[in-house]
């Protein structure tokens, strides 16, 4: 007999004298899951406090329980299917976009594309794209070297950047745009040349020709933590259609 059945005198306890802890009783219930089938009597018995409704049996507790988890349950299926419908329709704009991009014979219908889709289809605050290289369209060159800091802050660990930014950043980027204090969160792609090399098997080297930039004013909209999936996928394309185009 264990010491925890042994009172002060030194004696066994008693039925009524012995005491059993919460741990206890919910350590046997648990590795007992067929005791109320052997007591049945004990289930309408029993009752269990209700924040609401003050003491109830606990049966009616085990529904109500079973009731809130189906509820949290049909509400997570419910978040599940807006996300998928949403991912279904940033997916099929995306394959409208790639279609345009392959159609486009100049720099000014990949805009026109770009806009269709970020900002007249998905509903972002605002859009740029910026050419590292000579070109005769104003609105899509930097002003002298002010984006070189940016590209080295922005750009050290990946051609791809999302979160947010100061505001210096955002008028650099959206010099134009009437939204930009509006603006929470970016994503930015940085567009490479790969050039051809005389030796087939040395490295590839390559230029930095462009930069996108998408402004949302929802700050969650581009997260750090974000797949980059289908933006890798439209920064791929971009490199390839666009150095053509800005010869």
């Amino acid at each position: 007999m264990s010491d925890a059945n042994i009172n002060e005198l030194g004696q066994p306890l008693g039925r009524a004298e012995m005491r059993l802890d919460d741990q206890a009783i919910a350590e046997y219930l648990l590795e007992n899951p067929n005791f109320f089938d052997d007591h049945p009597e004990l289930l309408s018995a029993l009752q269990v406090r209700h924040q609401a409704r003050g003491a109830v049996s606990l049966v009616e507790r085990q529904q109500q329980v079973l009731r809130e988890k189906i509820v949290h349950l049909e509400e997570e299926i419910t978040a599940l299917m807006g996300n998928a419908r949403r991912n279904e329709r940033i997916f099929q704009s995306y394959s409208i976009l790639y279609q345009a991009l392959l159609q486009c014979t100049d720099i000014i219908q990949v805009e026109r594309a770009l806009v269709a889709t970020f900002v007249d289809d998905l509903g972002l605050t605002a859009h740029s794209l910026k050419l590292f290289v000579p070109t005769p369209h104003k609105h899509l060159a930097f002003d002298a070297d002010t984006h070189k800091q940016l590209l080295r802050k922005r750009f050290e660990k990946a051609a791809v950047y999302f979160g947010r930014l100061p505001e210096a950043e955002h008028k650099l980027l959206f010099p134009t745009n009437e939204a930009v204090a509006q603006i929470e969160s970016v994503a930015l792609l940085l567009l490479e040349q790969e050039l051809v090399t005389a030796e087939e098997s040395a490295p590839a080297n390559k230029r930095q020709f462009a930069l996108l930039a998408l402004g949302s004013q929802d700050p969650a909209h581009f997260e750090p933590n974000m797949d980059h999936l289908l933006i890798s996928q439209l920064q791929a394309l971009l490199s390839h259609v666009l150095p053509p185009l800005v010869k």
